[in-house]
């Protein structure tokens, strides 16, 4: 597949970044080293392509040191999930896949026992830590999204990895899809703690129209600019649950062309979440919202704004979905198998 990506991406907004990104991304690294979960030179170096400390700094700008590198930790989970089960030992084989998927779901259910890896046990004492002190609706909330995302990997290694000529998925079925895939439910259920203050958003909030509306259009947006970044990497694993895949099989066009269509979506998709906060704060002003509500609702809009700009800069600056590993004789660079 080969195609140029775009000079002009439709994203409108400005990142913001944590001012301890130095500091933390340090701690991080130490634990990292300390609890052995990138044990090789290649799982170090699929590491650092990754640029997880960046992300995660983006991601909450006004977290504190301890929540920072908390939200590190779990955006490390994430990734390496990630990569292991598309990427590594797991990636064509089913079984293994939904393995790994209930062992991870279980320990966030507090239903099973860390197993015997450094990458378990961290998992279950990461977790453990998060349940700590919060809101019980917010834990729910948070355990619920991620357990999704990690549930949706045996439902990619379907599409991605089907014998024969696998299937491509119907375009209608993709961004219901790609919303939980991409994985940023959990980071606005993080996010919403760290600009809590004390005040977490009622669930009243959280469930309306509006919120889910703004929460979805944000995550879709920022899943398509992936999908253009990542489109070369995946052609080359044969993975074809990718937008730009998509809309050049359905349309029947050129690479470049596909990607001309994704960023026309991406355009649309930035108008209905702008106009999604518009009407959340409207239906607040309505309601008689509380004011420490509406403070609360307004930090979390604008970090969602900070979000979606970072998400552009994320892309141009990390060598995650660079190609020369997958396209070499080694393969991808990629963590140990012990999932």
């Amino acid at each position: 597949m080969r195609f140029e990506i775009p000079t002009r991406f439709p994203v409108p907004f400005t990142p913001l970044l944590n001012p301890y990104t130095g500091r933390v991304s340090q701690r991080f690294w130490e634990w990292i080293e300390n609890r052995t979960l990138a044990p090789n030179d290649r799982a170090r170096e699929r590491l650092r392509r990754s640029g997880i400390e960046l992300a995660s700094c983006w991601c909450w700008p006004w977290a504190d040191q301890e929540q920072l590198l908390e939200g590190m930790k779990w955006m490390f989970f994430f990734f390496r999930f990630d990569d292991q089960m598309e990427e590594g030992a797991a990636q064509r084989d089913f079984v293994r896949v939904n393995r790994a998927v209930e062992e991870i779901t279980g320990i966030m259910h507090n239903q099973r026992e860390a197993g015997d890896s450094a990458l378990s046990q961290e998992l279950h004492r990461t977790w453990l830590h998060t349940q700590e002190g919060r809101p019980s609706d917010w834990v729910d909330t948070f355990r619920r999204h991620y357990c999704d995302l990690v549930r949706s990997y045996a439902d990619q290694s379907r599409f991605n990895y089907a014998p024969g000529q696998g299937q491509v998925m119907p375009l209608a079925e993709y961004e219901s899809f790609r919303e939980i895939t991409y994985g940023m439910e959990w980071v606005y259920d993080f996010m919403e703690m760290v600009n809590s203050s004390g005040t977490y958003l009622p669930e009243a909030v959280r469930r309306s129209i509006p919120m889910r509306t703004l929460r979805w259009s944000s995550t879709l947006q920022q899943a398509l600019l992936n999908d253009v970044f990542s489109a070369a990497r995946e052609d080359h694993q044969e993975r074809q649950v990718n937008s730009v895949v998509i809309y050049q099989q359905e349309k029947g066009c050129s690479a470049q062309e596909a990607v001309g269509s994704v960023l026309e979506r991406m355009a649309e998709l930035v108008t209905i979440y702008k106009d999604a906060c518009e009407s959340l704060r409207a239906e607040l002003r309505g309601s008689g919202t509380r004011p420490e509500i509406v403070s609360a609702v307004e930090r979390f809009i604008t970090n969602m704004d900070a979000v979606i700009g970072a998400n552009h800069d994320w892309h141009h600056i990390v060598m995650r979905y660079a190609t020369d590993d997958v396209s070499s004789g080694e393969g991808a660079y990629c963590y140990p198998d012990d999932l």
